[in-house]
């Protein structure tokens, strides 16, 4: 059985070997039994540690900006760690469970932006227990021929991968350490086999401090330098890289005071501080502090340092240094940023939101939240939806869609506040994309004052001020709304002998009449019918409901009888295409030729 392995930046798919004698892809003709006598006859394994290597995973932990490093060789059943930063006591993890066995394997990069992802690794103890590897990249460490003899590594509790640079810087990192084990191996044999060839052991020397050189060159490209105290003389030593931090000439020594001087006033006691901890109990440090160069410019540094140990007696604080600089400025910028946009969502005045593509609201500001009478927590997580009326929540789904099409939109939004009155925000929202899940941000005005106004002014234009019936002004609005095939009733109504009561009894008593006659047309009004004023003592009642004429003439009928007062009416029916005013015209034909009729009848 095989199992697929991950695909790396620069691999392709890959397969696990289960015989010994399965080939390393890659390496055309070296197989597993043939890679590990290569790795044993290095004589590296169980080696104690050593300054180039732990330069190397120093180094590796700086570029990629990762907490934990090592430096792996990938034995039968084990993988056992030549360097390694982050895992202090650590030397070896069993192979079954080692991420560094898929570089061996395919011979190339091997990284997992978050294991918890990948199914290979979510059972892994060194996911699940310490040290909680969330983030891995590998990449080979080889010889010449090929043989591929364990993996540089760098790790990282929280998910994440690396930039195509970083992984380059690795690349060269890998490489070096292959150039330093072959050297290695080859300087212990020459050694091993003739003291006397001492020009064989300065070349060999040569070679490995041009290995050496090859790590500088690569710090510099990193930006990472490193620096030395040997604890015996007090003796400071910078690299190349860490006198170009400070901006002082190469090969600058300072002393230890003078060393520890350019750090700013405040960082002195922290690293005061890590230094004691690393003397007392062996931890190492991994702080941004501030420094002032000897230009007197300010900038801040990543320092790196731990304790060194020769037969069990600190001997020398070693580690590196980065000029982090920009990426602070560029990290203050941003929280500077945010800052302020979050003091302006909380105190704006505005009505600010945003919400998802599904119209589930993400954040609400306190004047947006006042508008409706929620409390914020009660507003997030819930559908705009919730806070319309039934009727209209269709429009939130015709909203939604012009956003995505169009990415902004303005309309106005119809709300139920919680005590049930109805707010109408005037909005402008956009989509924004530039997340990595796109939201709406919206502003809006609360106009609810504005809209009642409004509604005031446009029911005082068209209502009666006397009767409080409606006007002649809002039969405009009534012929805009009514379709060609649109079917209602119309009744005229006239007050008999209304002149002749307002000159015997007097304007008020006319006024009086006019009252209880609107009073009697709206009892013969159901919901959706209205009673128009056309002035003087005309009256006209508009019926939805063609079918209810006969009903609203009875009542009509038993108020008069009840009242006295004396009424003459005409109906007319609306026919498709007929206007407003048409229908009126023959409603007020049908009355005066009723009002003939009765009283032709009364005079014979």
């Amino acid at each position: 059985m095989t199992r697929s392995c991950h695909r790396g930046r620069d691999t392709g798919p890959e397969v696990l070997p289960e015989r010994d004698d399965a080939m390393t892809p890659g390496v055309t003709g070296i197989t597993e039994s043939e890679r590990l006598a290569t790795l044993h006859a290095l004589r590296i394994l169980d080696t104690p540690s050593e300054p180039v290597f732990d330069e190397l995973v120093r180094a590796a932990a700086l570029v990629a900006r990762r907490p934990m490093s090592l430096l792996s060789l990938v034995d039968a059943s084990r993988t056992w760690f030549k360097a390694n930063v982050g895992l202090e006591g650590a030397n070896a993890a069993p192979r079954e469970y080692a991420f560094c066995q898929h570089v061996v394997h395919s011979g190339r990069v091997f990284e997992v932006a978050d294991t918890l992802d990948d199914p290979r690794f979510t059972a892994n103890p060194l996911v699940m227990g310490q040290p909680h590897i969330r983030a891995y990249t590998g990449v080979p460490i080889d010889l010449a021929d090929g043989t591929v003899l364990g993996a540089l590594c760098v790790m990282d509790s929280a998910p994440g991968s690396l930039s195509a640079e970083q992984v380059g810087v690795l690349k060269h990192l890998g490489h070096a350490a292959g150039l330093a084990i072959a050297q290695r191996a080859e300087l212990v044999r020459q050694r091993e086999a003739a003291e006397s060839e001492s020009a064989h052991a300065r070349h060999l020397e040569r070679e490995l401090r041009a290995s050496e050189a090859f790590l500088h060159r690569t710090g510099n490209v990193a930006g990472v330098g490193g620096w030395e105290l040997d604890l015996a003389s007090s003796t400071v030593r910078w690299s190349e890289q860490t006198c170009r931090i400070h901006e002082v000439a190469a090969g600058y020594q300072p002393s230890l005071d003078e060393a520890v001087g350019y750090y700013a006033p405040e960082a002195r006691p922290l690293l005061a501080e890590a230094i004691a901890a690393a003397m007392e109990k062996n931890l190492p440090w991994d702080m941004e502090l501030p420094m002032v160069t000897a230009r007197g410019r300010p900038i801040w540094v990543r320092a790196v340092g731990a304790l060194e140990r020769e037969d069990d007696i600190p001997v020398k604080l070693s580690g590196a240094l980065q000029d982090i600089t920009d990426r602070r400025r560029a990290m203050q910028a941003l929280e500077t940023s945010e800052r302020r946009f979050r003091k302006l969502f909380q105190y704006s005045l505005g009505l600010i939101c945003t919400h998802d593509l599904e119209g589930i609201v993400l954040a609400v500001n306190p004047a947006a939240a006042a508008s409706i009478g929620y409390g914020m927590g009660d507003i997030l997580g819930r559908s705009l939806g919730d806070f319309m009326r039934p009727e209209r929540r269709v429009y939130l789904d015709l909203y939604l869609e012009r956003i995505r099409e169009h990415r902004i939109d303005a309309g106005m939004f119809e709300l139920v506040a919680q005590d049930g009155s109805i707010r109408y925000w005037r909005y402008q929202n956009v989509l924004d994309t530039d997340a990595e899940d796109p939201y709406v941000l919206g502003h809006a005005q609360d106009v609810t004052a504005q809209k009642s106004y409004e509604k005031t002014l446009l029911d005082w234009s068209t209502r009666d001020a006397l009767t409080h019936a409606m006007n002649r002004r809002y039969l405009a609005g009534f012929e805009a709304d009514q379709g060609d095939d649109m079917r209602w009733a119309c009744i005229a109504v006239d007050i008999d002998h209304f002149k002749q009561v307002n000159d015997t009894h007097g304007h008020q008593r006319g006024d009086e009449l006019l009252l209880a006659v609107a009073d009697i047309l709206r009892g013969a009004c159901v919901p959706g019918d209205v009673v128009v004023r056309m002035g003087g003592d005309e009256f006209i009642v508009i019926l939805r409901d063609p079918q209810r004429v006969d009903e609203a003439l009875a009542h009509v009928a038993r108020a008069q009888a009840v009242t006295g007062v004396s009424l003459s009416m005409g109906v007319a029916l609306r026919e498709a295409g007929a206007s407003v005013d048409e229908v009126i015209a023959e409603a007020d034909r049908a009355l005066y030729a009723g009002r003939t009729h009765s009283r032709r009848e009364a005079r014979h």
